[in-house]
Order: C-alpha cells, then sequence, then structure tokens
C-alpha cells in the first residue's frame, strides 16, 4: 500500500520544482508495482486538485492523452498516472511529452534514488536488488557522508563495503586492510557476514581482480592476503617462485602499495605481522620451506629487497653469520646489506639481533686492520694515545654486541657469532694489545707509575676544576663522577650528547691511579696536597675521602661554594627545586655508580653492559637537569677507574695463585691487584712503589697481573675485575661538555641540525608506473650534523591524496666522499593515477606528527603512454 500522505508531500515537490521552459507541469508516474490502488488513487487525486493539478490514467488511451495535453488544455498541471510497465520508445507515443516532463516513482527503490537524486534507470536493477541496505539508518546515513552523485556499480559497492569495516573511506585500499585485519577465516569475519547477507560475494571478488588482478576458481580472503605476500616477493626478489604462478596478482602495483601501506599503518602494522606468520606457516601452506630452500640456493642480494615476510630477515641474519664462521671478510657488504633492512618493515622485530651481528662485524673488521706490528717499538704514551683514538673500540663493539645479543630473545642464531666474538676478543685483540701494553710498563715504569706527558688523576682538581672557577666569579662547574666509567663508554655518551644535547663536548682522557679502584680513584678527584694509606682507608689532607660529607668537607675546605651530591637526587629534583636548592653553589660534585655497582656483585656482573647504557640515560638526564636550567655552564664528566669483562668463565690458565706472596704481609688484596709490604719479584706481574700515590712514608707495594689475569682471591666476581693497569682501567675519561644555544654554536661556526637531501634525478619526467629517484646527503654526519631519516612518496596538488608509495632512507653516512652519500628509492604509482603534475614530499620520522618537510614540494610530471600494470 502508498502511503497517502508521504506521496502526495513528493508529489508536490514534484510539480512545484518547475524548469525555466516550463509554463506548466506534466508528471508520469508508471506504477508497475501497483502501490497505489483505487482508493489511494483518490485521495490522491483530492488533493492534487486543491493546488490545481488535475490527474489522468494511462491504460491504453495513449492518443486520448496526447491530444488531451497537447491540443485540449495546454495550460493545466497533470499526473499521467499508468498502472503498467512504461512501453518500448517505438511503442510510446508519448515518448516526446515524457521527454521535457518529470517523473515520478513510488517502487521500493524510488525512495532511495529520490535522496540519491538519481534520474534514469541505469542502476534500478542494481539497487533493487540490494534495496535492504538501505533499510537502516545505521547503514544510510555513513553511506550519505561518502556518497557522490556521479557514483556508478563500483562505487556503490565501494560505499557499501566502506560503512560494513567504518573505514569512513572510498579507497578500496584501506577498505581491504579494515576488512581483513579482522580476521582472514571467512567464519570469523563480522564484515564477511555482511557482505553474504547482501548477496555481494561475487561482486566483491570481482572488483578485486579488477583492482589488484587476483584471480582465482575459489577465492578466500587467506588466499588473497597469500597472494600480496607472493606477488611483493615476486616483485622484489629475483627468486622464481614457479609453483606459485597462480598466486601472483596482475595489478602488481596496487598489491605493492596495498601491502607496502598495510606494512607501514602505525595501529594496523602488527596485523599484517600476525597474518604473514600465519599464512606461512600453516600447514596447508609449504610456501615457507619452499621459500627457505630457494633462499639457500640464492644469495643475499637477490632478496635483499623483499619485505612481506621475516623469513627474509632471519635469512638475511643467518647467512652473514654463517659466512663470518666461515672465515669470509666481506664486511663492507655485510655492513651495506644490515643498512638495507634498516629501511624495511620488520627491522624494528629484529633490530637487536642485526645490532648484535653489526657489532659482531665491525669487531671482525677492527681485527683485520689490527696489527700488532703497528705497536711494536711504541712507548707507553704512544700507546695510551692509540688507545683513545681508536683502540677503544675494540672494548665499545665488544659490549654493544653483548648488550643487543643478550637483549634478543633468539640468541640461537648467533649462537657461533657469539663464540667467535668472544674467541676474537680475547684470544686476538686483548692478547695483542694488553702484550703490547705490559711490555711497555716493563720497559719504561721502571716500578713508578706514570704515563709521561699525559695529565694523571691526582692532578684532576688543579688542572680541570681550579682553572674554570679561577677565570671569573661567575662560571660554575659541575663534575660528574660515574663509577667505574669506562673510556669507551664515555666516547658512546659523547656521542648521545651530541646527537641529543646543545653544546660543545670535548672528550680526553687522563691516567688513572693504582690500583684502579674507587677508594683511590674517588680520592684522587678530590683536591689535595697529600693522600694517605690508613687501615684500609684513603685520607686527604687528614680527613677520610670516604662518604658524601667528608668528600664535600675536603671540597669546601679548598672552595667554599660548593656541594657533594648524588645524581639520583639531582635527577628527582624539578627545576625550580634545583634553582632553589643550588642557590650561591658554584662547584658541584655529582656522584654516580650503576655500572661498578652491577658488575661487583657475582649475581649481576653479567649485567653490566646494561649497566652502561643505563648509566648513559642517567649522565645525560643530570646534564639536563644542571645545564639546561641554567644552573651549571660547564660539567666535566669522569671516573675513578673502568674495568675489564670478559663474558665467558676462566680457566686456571687467566689466574694466578697468590701462594708467592707472605699472607701477613698482604695489606689488601683483590682479583687485579695485591697491595702488600712485600718486595719480590714475580713473573708476569707489575711491581709498583706506592712511595710516590701516597706520603706516609710507609713502605708499601702494588703487584697486578700483566695482560688481563686474575690473582686467585677468594671473593664474588671473576669476569667484571678492575684494579690492574690495563688501558681498559686506567685510561680514564675527561669529557668537558659547555652548554650553548643553537644560536651560540651557529656564532661559532658550528653547524647543528640534521643534514639535508638534495635530489639529483635530472629527468622529473615519468613514463613508468614504477621509477627511480636518487638524493644526495649534503653533507656528512658530525658531531652536531645528525642523520636524517624520512620517508618519500608522491602526492596531488593539494597533499590530500597520495599516489605512490613510501618508501624510507636513513642518511647517515660519515664519509668525505660524495659518491657514498647517494641513496636510491624506487616509488610505484598507484593505478588511478592521472597524466599531469605531482608533487614530491619528504617527511622527517622524527616529526612526522607535525608532518614536517625535509624540502619544499618538487614537482614531477606523470606521462605515462600505458598504465598498465607488468612485472
Amino acid at each position: 500500500m502508498v502511503n497517502i500522505e508521504k506521496t502526495n508531500l513528493t508529489l508536490l515537490k514534484k510539480f512545484a520544482e518547475k524548469e525555466d521552459y516550463e509554463d506548466r507541469k506534466i508528471v508520469f508516474w508508471y506504477d508497475n508495482e501497483r502501490t497505489a490502488d483505487q482508493e489511494s488513487l483518490a485521495l490522491i487525486e483530492e488533493e492534487l486538485a486543491k493546488h490545481n493539478i488535475k490527474t489522468k490514467t494511462l491504460d491504453n488511451n495513449y492518443f486520448a492523452i496526447k491530444k488531451l495535453l497537447e491540443v485540449e488544455d495546454t495550460a493545466s498541471n497533470y499526473l499521467i498516472y499508468s498502472p503498467d510497465d512504461e512501453r518500448g520508445y517505438e511503442d510510446n507515443w508519448l515518448l516526446d511529452i515524457q521527454m521535457y516532463s518529470g517523473r515520478f516513482e513510488n517502487s521500493r527503490i524510488s525512495d532511495i534514488k529520490s535522496v540519491l537524486e538519481i534520474d534514469g534507470h541505469d542502476l534500478d536493477e542494481f539497487l533493487e536488488k540490494r534495496y535492504k541496505f538501505f533499510i537502516s539508518k545505521k547503514r544510510t546515513e555513513p553511506f550519505l557522508r561518502l556518497y557522490q552523485a556521479d557514483w556508478k556499480k563500483d562505487e556503490f559497492l565501494i560505499g557499501f563495503l566502506s560503512v560494513f569495516t567504518n573505514s569512513r573511506s572510498t579507497d578500496l585500499r584501506e577498505i581491504l586492510r579494515e576488512l581483513l585485519k579482522i580476521s582472514l577465516e571467512e567464519e570469523d569475519n563480522k564484515v564477511w557476514e555482511d557482505i553474504v547477507k547482501f548477496d555481494l560475494v561475487d561482486d566483491f571478488w570481482n572488483i578485486i581482480n579488477r583492482y589488484f588482478g587476483y584471480h582465482s576458481k575459489e577465492p578466500t580472503l587467506k588466499k588473497l592476503f597469500l597472494s600480496f605476500i607472493i606477488t611483493h616477493i615476486v616483485r622484489n626478489t629475483g627468486l622464481k617462485l614457479d609453483t606459485y604462478k597462480s598466486y601472483i596478482n596482475s595489478k602488481g602495483n596496487e598489491c605493492e602499495i596495498f601491502i607496502r601501506n598495510w606494512m607501514d599503518h602505525s595501529k594496523d602494522s602488527q596485523g599484517f605481522d600476525d597474518f604473514s606468520k600465519v599464512v606461512m606457516e600453516e600447514n596447508s601452506s609449504r610456501l615457507e620451506s619452499d621459500l627457505k630452500n630457494i633462499i639457500k640456493n640464492s644469495d643475499i642480494p637477490d632478496y635483499i629487497e623483499a619485505e612481506s615476510t621475516d623469513i627474509f630477515d632471519r635469512a638475511v641474519i643467518n647467512n652473514i653469520a654463517i659466512d663470518i664462521e666461515n672465515g669470509q671478510e666481506d664486511f663492507e657488504s655485510y655492513l651495506n646489506w644490515i643498512a638495507i633492512r634498516k629501511t624495511k618493515h620488520w627491522y624494528p622485530k629484529y633490530s637487536d639481533l642485526y645490532l648484535a651481528l653489526e657489532y659482531a662485524i665491525l669487531l671482525h673488521k677492527f681485527a683485520k686492520e689490527f696489527r700488532v706490528e703497528d705497536l711494536c717499538d711504541k712507548n707507553l704514551k704512544d700507546l695510551f694515545h692509540a688507545y683513545t683514538d681508536k683502540h677503544y673500540l675494540m672494548d665499545q663493539y665488544y659490549r654493544k654486541f653483548y648488550y643487543y645479543y643478550d637483549k634478543s630473545r633468539e640468541e640461537d642464531i648467533l649462537k657461533n657469532t657469539r663464540e667467535l666474538v668472544e674467541k676474537l676478543y680475547n684470544n686476538v685483540l686483548m692478547d695483542r694489545l694488553l702484550g703490547q701494553w705490559s711490555e711497555a710498563i716493563n720497559n719504561e715504569t721502571n716500578g713508578k707509575w706514570n704515563v709521561e706527558l699525559v695529565d694523571h688523576q691526582n692532578e684532576f682538581y688543579k688542572r680541570h676544576v681550579d682553572r674554570i672557577l679561577s677565570r671569573n666569579d661567575r662560571d660554575k662547574v659541575a663534575v660528574i663522577i660515574s663509577d667505574a666509567l669506562r673510556y669507551e663508554v664515555a666516547a658512546e655518551l659523547q656521542e648521545v650528547l651530541n646527537r641529543e644535547t646543545p653544546g660543545i663536548i670535548e672528550l680526553n682522557a687522563i691516567t688513572g691511579n693504582l690500583p684502579s679502584y674507587t677508594k683511590l680513584g674517588m680520592a684522587s678527584l678530590l683536591p689535595h696536597k697529600d693522600l694517605e694509606y690508613k687501615s684500609g682507608r684513603i685520607i686527604a689532607d687528614g680527613i677520610s675521602t670516604e662518604g658524601s660529607q667528608n668528600r664535600e668537607k675536603i671540597l669546601k675546605n679548598t672552595f667554599a661554594d660548593s656541594i657533594v651530591i648524588n645524581s639520583k637526587a639531582v635527577i628527582d629534583l624539578t627545576t625550580e627545586q634545583a634553582r632553589e636548592q643550588f642557590k650561591g653553589i658554584r662547584l658541584f660534585y655529582v656522584y654516580h655508580d650503576e655500572i661498578d655497582a652491577t658488575g661487583d656483585h657475582s649475581a649481576s656482573e653479567h649485567n653490566v653492559f646494561n649497566a652502561a647504557e643505563k648509566a648513559i640515560e642517567d649522565i645525560k638526564k643530570v646534564i639536563d637537569k644542571l645545564a639546561r636550567s641554567q644552573i651549571v655552564n660547564n660539567i666535566i664528566i669522569t671516573s675513578d677507574h673502568g674495568f675489564i669483562y670478559k663474558r665467558d668463565d676462566l680457566g686456571n690458565i687467566d689466574k694466578r695463585d697468590l701462594s708467592d706472596f707472605d699472607k701477613e704481609q698482604i695489606i689488601e688484596s683483590n682479583k687485579r691487584y695485591v697491595l702488600t709490604t712485600e718486595d719480590i719479584q714475580l713473573k708476569n706481574t707489575h711491581k709498583f712503589d706506592m712511595a710516590d700515590t701516597f706520603n706516609s712514608g710507609d713502605k708499601l707495594f702494588l703487584y697486578t697481573p700483566q695482560a688481563d689475569l686474575r690473582f686467585k682471591v677468594q671473593g664474588a666476581g671473576n669476569n667484571f675485575v678492575h684494579g690492574g693497569a690495563s688501558p681498559q682501567e686506567i685510561v680514564v675519561p675527561l669529557l668537558k661538555y659547555s652548554y650553548k644555544k643553537t644560536a651560540q654554536l651557529e656564532k661559532k661556526g658550528i653547524k647543528t641540525g640534521k643534514v639535508s637531501l638534495i635530489l639529483t634525478t635530472p629527468n622529473r619526467k615519468i613514463t613508468n608506473t614504477t621509477f627511480k629517484i636518487s638524493f644526495l646527503q649534503s653533507e656528512k654526519v658530525t658531531d652536531k650534523m645528525l642523520p636524517l631519516h624520512c620517508k618519500v612518496s608522491l602526492w596531488n596538488r593539494n597533499g590530500d591524496k597520495k599516489i605512490s608509495d613510501e618508501k624510507l632512507i636513513i642518511a647517515d653516512s660519515t664519509s668525505n666522499d660524495a659518491k657514498e652519500r647517494v641513496y636510491s628509492v624506487t616509488l610505484t604509482l598507484t593505478n588511478d593515477v592521472e597524466n599531469k603534475i605531482y608533487y614530491l614530499h619528504a617527511i622527517d620520522e622524527d616529526d612526522k606528527a607535525l608532518n614536517k618537510e625535509i624540502f619544499d614540494p618538487i614537482d614531477f610530471n606523470v606521462d605515462l603512454l600505458l598504465k598498465n600494470d607488468f612485472f
């Protein structure tokens, strides 16, 4: 039955809408569904008559109606009602009149067409089949927000799918991602239930075929997802997957953009990872095993660009590790391949393994370039500087390897690599370095510990603190003393400070005292004239150097406006609290203990490299609090001593017995030193007269094993030790930090910020759906010019539609050679790209929330002869 009230309102609206050429209005109503009976028609006729609208019924009286409208009454408004279908053009005598008249429909889709302002009948069958979709406001309201008046069947279908997936977009790539991420199993996918419910299954697979080139006799969502994985592999590798040809989609560009958008999506990428693992590992798919077999017979460059499955990351890591295990030394290639993988999707998941492997490679590369003959005949001073210039890197690479190796939960893949690293570091590098170092000590020191022409720890306050305080009465200085902060850790801290804070940072080194342990090292850094050793304590000018109160007393005796505080107390203060508490203070001694506190206990000594990372974080926080709050303008970071650490357990061959010593004369002993009043000669042991260190007049000697040997002493810990004379223990870092704002640095001619990229591709015309562009990193990465991470892609003029995939560039080269600072990426265009001008955008990944552009958008002219998608 017709809704009389609604029909009357709609009809009256029709008659009210006259075109300029219309003196009267004629409306035809073909009611083939007989929605209006005689009673309803009478009521409608009655209402229309009130508005001077006449009604006539068309029932095989075409001539009479034509005569009425064109001869007898050419002025009145008429509703011509027919209870039958409209005749074809050749049989319809009223066709000419209908051409300039209006139409009214009261079928199930008439209201839909009215709301959507659809004229004609091209979509009638389509809408009739799916009219149930429009019954619910929950579906029609979001649909109408998307709807455009020129939509055809495909656009309607995409609109339906958008409503089902709540994607609020008409981008089929986004809609499909929303559909697939729910579940690859149709029975568990609520959106798929809607597709079935509204009889859209065939339409869905047809549009997927047209858009992505996916075709299957028995299509499923899981097969579709797998087709994206395989299509990507075929496009980006040299691997032959002949048995999977049916999964290779013909619209490779769209597949590539779809999969990359999903992989890179900030919220949905984890879903992609999960599904990728599922389709690779499930029993019904042999792809994983087939890929592994193919990769075994392929070279890494054949698949280095593939990223749709983590099999390739595991293969890269494993095969590089095997190469190293087999004695291969193509280190530059290995590092380059890892650099390429850093721009790929799965890198964050495997970053710990990649970084562990990278530091293992760097250690092997260091060992290859390390020539023991270059150390022969060098004096202690030269060896000291050689260590601070380069040789410290062996300790840093070893530490960083274990830090990332321990973080990874898949250590087995690098098990052999770890064993090689351990042997290389301890049996080759340490033996070579410490062998020459010990020989130089024996040849030069003559029992008196000293490195000529290198500042000594005893002179720290006079040479480095007092000089700053004496310049004027405004300068302030903070001394951060981090227990066991080894030189190589301080070198990394310098890099972090350069990267993350403004200011000028200078790293030097001083010679630590012997024995290289906390009591003496901490005492040496305080202002003093003489040090004494009494009953196991170090006395500075009559005051014990142990404890914060004593140390502050010693400081204030030399410089009244001073304070001793621990690092945590500084970090925990607010800026306002710090400014208030430190009013009038010009000298700060800030004590930090993370590395030594961790390493000196057997239960935690193997966590010492984690502690080193934590130390860097803590010290940076202290500097931020003191410098950025403008409390202190000069900061010195130093240490009491360093340390030696090796991961594997020591055998007896690495230990020296104490049986040669008279136990009654031993004052103090540890794994790396013996303090005694006994004067003897021992093999493979350095002996030093402590008279110059302690001006007490008492006879006291220090014995420390050569190289990295240990004494057999009861007590915790053999792997983490200090107290001896190795460079790892006595090369004490002296890191000076002077806070400067960026503008102040620039005035000094110091460039700051990030390196920039310059497009070097000369041709700005794109004639293929995949195109390569190249960039030059304009300057090398330095202390203050930092690496740049950015993503490049092509967009339309308004910047609201991306028409290519997106590629990551990591510009981090430190080379002076411009040829080594070139980066190239290949972009893929979408299928809906037009031949016109588009713009290349580069967004800084660190500021992507702000959409920070690296350079002004660069125009490219897309001029495709064929848009077909071949690969």
